[in-house]
């Protein structure tokens, strides 16, 4: 597709149309943040798909929940219409086993993000429900604080003097907005460090500062990982993105001073 579909008026193919995603270069976001002159970074973006659907070889639908794993390394992310856009193309198309399908977006994914993609497709039945299982840490969304900066503000994070071992801390109050159609996008955030001590009520302060800032998620979440790599100087740290879905699709994004590997992404969230 020669340009973004986000925010207009668009026609669903009616057949398979890989040419409908839209790649969206990584490096525009991160030559403003100047990030790779400033941190070292690695990362994951984890898609998930709750809107998949093919027909079998004798025209009969099959439904699966599909998982995205991007590199952070890969040249393009792919704009979430676009990538809807595509998923509906296979709707009506026939293909002999769900194999087939998941070698089929494998490698369009692949093609279009101009970097290795791994697909995995699950059926419905092989799911367990646990949107509350498995997560970690504390959350600070109880601090009684007063909010008057709503774009993003590296300032305001502060330290205190204590070392800390692997704390998790954890925020569901986050908003930013496509910027695009300057929608609101809801997400989790989960931060694992070392090092000195972050200031808690500061921290989530410095979150909500995102509630009027226009950014994809991706370009979020390295906002974040970088101010907070900077101000605060952590040995270690990881910070985690978990997107309310929007359009049958959640997206996750992952960032740290290690690598993020697939077996590593948080649980699926109760919003999600």
């Amino acid at each position: 597709m020669t340009e973004n579909p986000l925010g207009s008026q668009t026609e669903h193919p009616k057949k398979y149309q890989p040419d409908v995603l839209y790649p969206i270069p990584r490096w525009a976001s991160r030559s403003l943040l100047d990030i790779e002159q400033k941190v070292l970074m690695y990362g994951l973006d984890h898609w998930q798909a709750y809107e998949l659907s093919w027909l079998n070889v004798r025209g009969k639908p099959e439904v699966a929940i599909g998982e995205f794993y991007f590199n952070s390394e890969s040249e393009n992310i792919v704009e979430s219409k676009s990538l809807k856009l595509y998923l509906n193309s296979l709707n009506q198309e026939r293909y002999k086993s769900a194999e087939a399908v998941r070698s089929i977006i494998e490698q369009d994914l692949s093609t279009i993000s101009r970097s290795e993609v791994k697909v995995m497709l699950h059926a419905l039945d092989e799911i367990e429900i646990d949107p509350l299982g498995g997560r970690a840490g504390r959350s600070i969304d109880n601090l009684d604080i007063e909010i008057e900066i709503h774009q993003p503000d590296a300032q305001l994070l502060k330290l205190d003097s204590e070392e800390v071992d692997d704390e998790v801390l954890y925020s569901d109050l986050f908003r930013s907005n496509c910027p695009v159609t300057g929608q609101p996008d809801w997400a989790s955030v989960e931060l694992r460090y070392t090092g000195k001590k972050i200031d808690e009520s500061s921290l989530l302060k410095y979150l909500i500062s995102f509630r009027e800032h226009q950014g994809y998620h991706e370009e979020c979440a390295e906002r974040i990982f970088r101010d907070i790599m900077l101000r605060c100087q952590p040995s270690e740290l990881r910070v985690g993105m978990n997107f309310v879905r929007r359009g049958g699709l959640d997206i996750n994004v992952y960032r740290a001073t290690t690598p993020v590997t697939s077996d590593s992404v948080n649980s699926r969230l109760i919003r999600q």
